[in-house]
């Protein structure tokens, strides 16, 4: 998470989710199958929500990105 947001300066929570876990995103627009290229540009942002259990209040995964640093994978302490 902490990687996502130093790679994405501007991201939000709502883009995190939408690429760490699709499932948990729900499109408005049923149309977007096929889309490229200049297509692509016109339609963003991508409408849509968070999904009812990333909606909830209190939920830990929002927590986690309000706490995470800003900080490359190379500079975060390893693990293991």
């Amino acid at each position: 998470m902490s990687a996502f947001k130093a790679a994405n300066p501007d991201a939000v929570f709502e883009d995190f989710i939408r690429w760490h876990s699709p499932a948990d995103w729900e499109n408005d627009n049923f149309e977007n199958s096929g889309i490229s290229g200049s297509q692509a540009h016109e339609n963003w942002p991508p409408q849509g929500h968070l999904s009812k259990r990333m909606s909830e209040q209190g939920n830990f995964w929002r927590k986690l990105w309000n706490d995470a640093p800003n900080l490359p994978a190379y500079e975060q302490k390893p693990l293991l």
